[in-house]
């Protein structure tokens, strides 16, 4: 978890109110990095925003290019368990695909839970126009 400090840049951020079995579907995106370049991108995810409790049953997430030419599925036998609540991955993601990001949920309760997810880049791109001098 503390290796999310070597990527400082935030570029995507929401949080989505949840209950029971479900799924959430991120829309089309596509990511600051340029063009034919591949960069390491840090996600993130909270499946609860308080103590882990017996209310949290299963989380799974797809993360996959448009094109299907790249995809990444949690849980699989290379990725970290959650810590808690939460789980970090790092993904080499190439500037010229566009990606979406899936999540399937399972609470066994009604009660409100809220998902949190986070994207993270070590560079930052989108510096603001220079001033004519």
């Amino acid at each position: 978890m503390i290796s999310i400090l070597s990527f400082p840049y935030q570029f995507l951020a929401q949080n989505f109110v949840v209950s029971g079995l479900g799924r959430i579907e991120i829309p089309t995106f596509e990511i600051p990095t340029p063009v034919n370049f591949i960069e390491p991108w840090e996600l993130a995810i909270t499946v609860q925003n308080h103590t882990l409790d017996n209310s949290f049953v299963s989380m799974n997430y797809t993360f996959e290019s448009i094109d299907g030419s790249y995809v990444y599925e949690f849980p699989r036998n290379t990725t970290s368990p959650l810590y808690g609540t939460a789980q970090t991955n790092f993904l080499h993601l190439n500037g010229s695909l566009s990606y979406k990001w899936t999540i399937d949920y399972h609470y066994n309760t009604d009660k409100p839970q809220i998902i949190q997810i986070r994207m993270y880049c070590k560079d930052y791109h989108d510096f603001l126009p220079l001033p004519d001098f």
